[in-house]
């Protein structure tokens, strides 16, 4: 069972082993070093892993989430 039927919009540590290096079995480490390549943010899970979510990998690969207009004041 993965994150989506236990914590819906939460990728556990156990899902991001598997996206990170699908054939094996990473190390926190490795793991660690991925997300920090691929500039997704993370957070420790208190358990000795790590989650995040996947609008923060959307985020990262630059996709998803509404681009806010900008006002001309905010300019000034």
């Amino acid at each position: 069972m993965g994150a989506a039927e236990r914590l819906p919009g939460i990728y556990t540590y156990a899902d991001l082993k598997s996206m990170c290096k699908p054939e094996g079995n990473p190390t926190l480490a490795t793991v660690e070093r991925w997300l920090i390549r691929q500039r997704i943010p993370y957070h420790y899970d208190g358990n000795g892993g790590v989650w995040t979510t996947p609008e923060a990998i959307n985020s990262a690969l630059g996709i998803g989430g509404k681009l806010e207009a900008y006002r001309p004041e905010d300019l000034a």
